[in-house]
């Protein structure tokens, strides 16, 4: 604040003012700049995860489809038996469980392989 017994310079209260907004918009620019380039880095990184998470659905995607055909190769034999479509990804599942979810599919198909042979046993020779 300026003293009230000193007169004041229109001219340099100007420039004073005129340097502030200046300070204040550079420093605004700044700050829109770095935010800026987080979002791009934001963005990036979230593309990178997107990918990730879609290269990895393939690969398990494929990889049932896989056991599916060996399941419906092996039962497309036996008349009596009929296959479905493959099943649909169950919604509720929790992608963090996955690992879990796929230990769960070889023991499973193991124990069908043996349900199917108790079954066929008698009439294979």
């Amino acid at each position: 604040m300026i003293p009230e017994h000193e007169p004041v310079d229109p001219v340099a209260r100007y420039k004073e003012l005129l340097e502030t907004a200046h300070q204040a918009a550079r420093a605004h620019s700044e700050h829109e700049r770095r935010r800026a380039v987080d979002l791009v880095a934001e963005i990036h990184a979230a593309d990178d995860r997107v990918k990730a998470a879609a290269e990895a659905q393939a690969q398990v995607t494929g990889e049932i489809n896989g056991w599916w055909r060996q399941v419906v190769a092996t039962v497309g034999e036996l008349k009596w038996l009929t296959t479905t479509p493959r099943p649909v990804p169950d919604p509720a599942g929790r992608p963090e469980q996955l690992r879990e979810y796929l230990g769960q599919i070889e023991p499973a198909t193991k124990e069908f392989y043996a349900a199917l042979r108790k079954a066929t046993w008698p009439r294979r020779r």
